[in-house]
């Protein structure tokens, strides 16, 4: 059974995924505006809340034997993973001034995460490395990941690698959230709109100290802004799923997958088309944009990324297997529990 406050969050963070990437692109160009710096401030929101609920959904899953997580989970996600990765790496050789790569790209995508698709490659890692340690003690298993989080969210450890950077430095939500899923889906439920501004305010407050008084880079000072943003995030989820007029973003939730693998599409052919050439290999030119133009660029290209997202995933959904799921439906078929790969949802 769904919960909704849990798809609603969900949603939320799969917005604030696309906006960031939409950001990063168009900031080039002088096009991200006002979104440049709140997108690289919410950085500690929106990554420890979407990977926090992947977690809250695991415990059913790593309690079966290790082959139903290879067969439901794993294998599912791999093929996605390297699916769109080849899917996006021919679209993006298609635009203008494309840097070489070729095969050798493709393969670099199993041992160097794709910049844009990480996040299915590390919540498989997540999964598994969830299952191989599940015996081991809650404290033992939470505080080894809030100490590599800690270290590698500080900046004190780097693997050279972002997507792997970041791998690490959000362990922590998944496992705390994997070893205490049955709490917090009792108490989360229960949050009011008192509780969600105080968090909201937490977060804010303690986020605005550490950026413009402090240093955010000191230990274990973004592991407790990610704490709070879950709150923040999780208390939201329950007030949007009261809200019948945000309904939408719920239903966002429920096709976490198709946005998520589909969005980076549109944006970088916007980019490319903005600046001539691959965003990722220059810096791009700079042009004098109407006022205002800053302002509406990038919530207009997030809107637009997820409804063609939702509109291929409404043309494809039940009549083409393989492009959102694994092509043969028995290999990742749900076990007797019910435990299985929830369809269309990337947590």
């Amino acid at each position: 059974m769904r919960e909704s406050w849990i798809d609603s969050a969900r949603g939320l963070a799969i917005v604030l995924v696309v906006l960031f990437h939409a950001v990063i692109n168009l900031d080039p160009v002088g096009l991200a505006g006002p979104w440049s710096r709140l997108a690289y401030t919410l950085d500690t929101f929106r990554m420890p809340l979407f990977f926090f609920l992947s977690g809250l959904l695991a415990p059913a899953l790593l309690a079966r034997p290790l082959r139903v997580v290879l067969r439901t989970r794993c294998l599912n996600l791999i093929y996605l993973y390297v699916l769109w990765c080849l899917l996006l790496g021919a679209f993006r050789a298609l635009l203008p001034h494309s840097p070489p790569g070729g095969f050798a790209a493709v393969a670099r995508v199993l041992v160097e995460p794709n910049v844009y698709l990480w996040f299915l490659y590390t919540l498989c890692l997540f999964t598994l490395v969830g299952w191989l340690t599940r015996r081991l003690p809650a404290w033992l298993v939470v505080g080894a990941a809030l100490i590599v989080s800690a270290v590698f969210a500080a900046g004190l450890v780097s693997t050279g690698d972002i997507p792997w950077d970041k791998t690490f430095r959000y362990w922590f939500f998944f496992v705390l959230a994997s070893r205490a899923a049955p709490a917090v889906r009792s108490v989360v439920p229960r949050m009011r709109l008192v509780h969600v501004v105080g968090a909201g305010v937490a977060y804010l407050v303690v986020l605005g100290f550490f950026l413009y008084i402090a240093d955010d880079r000191i230990i274990f000072v973004r592991p407790m802004l990610g704490l709070l943003a879950v709150a923040a995030g999780c208390g939201l989820g329950v007030i949007i799923a009261q809200v019948p007029a945000l309904g939408f973003v719920r239903h966002l939730g429920t096709r976490t997958l198709p946005i998520y693998v589909v969005h980076a599409f549109p944006i970088t052919a916007a980019a490319a088309l903005l600046t001539g050439h691959d965003p990722s290999t220059s810096s791009g030119h700079r042009i004098d944009w109407p006022p205002g133009t800053g302002l509406v660029a990038a919530p207009l290209l997030t809107l637009v990324a997820i409804l063609l997202a939702l509109a291929l995933d409404r043309l494809i959904t039940g009549r083409i297997r393989g492009v959102f799921d694994f092509p043969i439906a028995r290999w990742t078929a749900k076990g007797p529990t019910g435990v299985g790969q929830r369809a269309y949802s990337v947590t």
